[in-house]
């Protein structure tokens, strides 16, 4: 029995060296490609999306908020967090400098501090990398959550969607999003500037995008600031008169938007007041 025990720790040992020889004689490039896969791999994340850190370097500019924004080069990033994907914000934009001429024919609108349009909007995630910005009307509400009419409700009241952003990375902490809204600030769109029915009111044309341009977007706890200046093209007043009278040309302006995070419990009141806004 012991002579047997020898022989097998001997056989053992013998097996364990020759197949350390073995190895020594095997090409170095055999053994990489027989072990790990030593490629370089492509920078970014496994989703396809960039890294944070490539994005967000040490030059950037950031203001913590709600929501972060950050500012590379021309460029105005939102890091938006898990926990805001989904919840309402009251988004209010007014006149902050006015024009000269804009309330000329005896119009009382045209001030700075004048409201030019409000809504509620809300950030969603959604497929193929894209984040959604969806207005959001109150129009039509049920107020329990928990009754059938509320489903029946949302169910024939799908919130359009205004805008569509590609997310450029996660978050941080590898939550979240992180969506280029440069375009989005300095577009002549409905959710931050004039409504329609006021633009048609001051006969108003598209904003000229070579006239225009971002002032600053500062991010604060329950609220982020949007300074645009745009100028827009102006037709002139029918010859029976119109609204502000004068002719036409061009209107530059610095307006003001109020992006604000609305609370998660949505109260009845609050609701009835968002009605009101259209």
């Amino acid at each position: 029995m012991i002579r047997n025990s020898k022989q097998i720790a001997f056989a053992a040992i013998a097996f364990a060296f020759c197949s350390y020889v073995s190895a020594q004689q095997i090409p170095a490039g055999m053994m990489a490609r027989q072990g790990a896969d030593t490629t370089k791999k492509p920078s970014g994340t496994s989703n396809g999306l960039k890294s944070y850190k490539e994005i967000i370097t040490s030059k950037t500019i950031t203001d913590v908020g709600f929501f972060n924004v950050h500012k590379v080069d021309s460029k105005y990033y939102f890091e938006i967090p898990e926990g805001i994907l989904g919840r309402d914000i009251l988004v209010v934009n007014r006149i902050a400098k006015a024009p000269a001429g804009l309330r000329s024919g005896g119009s009382f609108f045209g001030y700075g501090g004048d409201q030019i349009g409000q809504n509620v909007i809300r950030f969603e995630k959604g497929p193929n990398n894209k984040v959604f910005l969806r207005t959001v009307s109150f129009a039509e509400y049920a107020k329990d959550s928990t009754a059938p009419m509320f489903t029946s409700v949302s169910n024939s009241n799908v919130q359009p969607i205004a805008q569509s952003f590609d997310v450029k990375s996660l978050g941080k902490d590898s939550s979240g999003v992180l969506i280029d809204a440069t375009d989005f600030i300095s577009s002549d769109n409905d959710v931050l500037n004039f409504n329609s029915s006021i633009k048609s009111f001051l006969r108003f044309g598209p904003a000229q995008s070579d006239k225009s341009y971002i002032e600053s977007v500062k991010a604060y706890p329950i609220n982020v600031e949007i300074k645009t200046v745009k100028t827009y093209t102006r037709m002139a007043a029918p010859a029976t008169g119109g609204p502000g009278g004068g002719g036409g040309g061009n209107m530059t302006m610095e307006l003001n938007s109020s992006m604000v995070l609305l609370p998660k419990v949505f109260r009845s009141s609050c609701r009835i007041l968002c009605s009101r806004l259209y």
